[in-house]
């Protein structure tokens, strides 16, 4: 009965409402609700036959007397819990369609703005990132420098200094200022090209930043214009009295003596209580 999938994920996505209702306004698009209480009442763990508490004997099978010193719990219990618990599921076929399709696309512009606006801010960080990064490099090659010229002037005055004459001294400063340029400058490089990477990203970034700004502008009237269509839509629906129309699709019942479902009196399987356990979990009940 692979129907039923659809209808039983659905049954605790929504917000709390009465059984007797059983959907949600049908100016919206379809939604099959139940309150999380009456998922708690659908939903039971079903513990292995070897950690199952069995009333009357121990551990070993032997028999004990009864813990529960009050007769009239099961009976009260009784009350309370129905032995079937029956959830109706009905829909307004008149203006399903149509309001759903123009809440469908209400919520899809919305989804459009929200997504911009969130590739906005993480354009703006990565911009942020981009600069902090340039300017660590410009400090590395300030750095750089200052430490090349204060080497070079350090060579020069432990080899004679400025003045020096002597060939000797002159072949020992060449050599060595030889080896401080060539480690100046292959620095120099690295900095210099990670640079230029970066100021392109940069420029990159800022050019991705101002088109997403732009389009925040575009999607923002989209999206204004599409909920006034999606307004207009059901407000027409209202007016021509197709609110209160209704159709019974179908009645999940859940047997808790005997633990099982079925949908218009035919068997869930196995996969569908799956499904509508899952459901009824990511409304928080476990």
């Amino acid at each position: 009965m692979r129907r039923i999938l659809p209808l039983s994920a659905v049954i605790c996505l929504s917000a709390s409402v009465s059984l007797a209702q059983g959907a949600a306004g049908s100016s919206g698009p379809m939604v099959i609700t139940i309150s999380k209480l009456d998922c708690s009442r659908v939903i039971r763990h079903t513990p292995a036959p070897d950690v199952a508490y069995k009333p009357g004997v121990d551990v070993h099978g032997r028999p004990v007397v009864s813990a529960d010193t009050d007769p009239g719990r099961e009976a009260f219990a009784k009350k309370v819990l129905p032995e079937v618990l029956e959830i109706p599921i009905t829909i307004n076929p008149l203006t399903y369609n149509k309001a759903k399709a123009a809440n469908k696309n209400k919520a899809a512009a919305a989804t459009a703005v929200a997504n911009n606006t969130t590739a906005i801010t993480n354009a703006k960080a990565q911009g942020t990132a981009l600069n902090s990064q340039l300017s660590t490099l410009n400090s590395q090659k300030t750095a750089l420098t200052t430490t090349y010229n204060s080497d070079t002037a350090a060579l020069i005055a432990n080899t004679g200094g400025a003045g020096a004459t002597d060939p000797g001294l002159l072949r020992v400063r060449a050599a060595r200022q030889q080896a401080i340029d060539s480690a100046y400058n292959t620095k120099l490089s690295s900095i210099n090209s990670q640079i230029t990477t970066t100021n392109t990203a940069i420029a990159a970034n800022t050019a991705t930043v101002s088109n997403l700004q732009a389009q925040d502008t575009t999607l923002r009237q989209q999206y204004t214009d599409t909920n006034m269509a999606t307004e207009g839509t059901l407000a027409g629906l209202s007016g021509k009295g197709l609110d209160s129309t209704t159709m019974k699709v179908g009645v999940v019942k859940y047997d808790i003596a005997r633990n099982t479902f079925t949908f218009n009196d035919e068997p869930m399987l196995s996969e569908d209580q799956r499904a509508l356990a899952e459901a009824c979990a990511r409304r928080g009940v476990r």
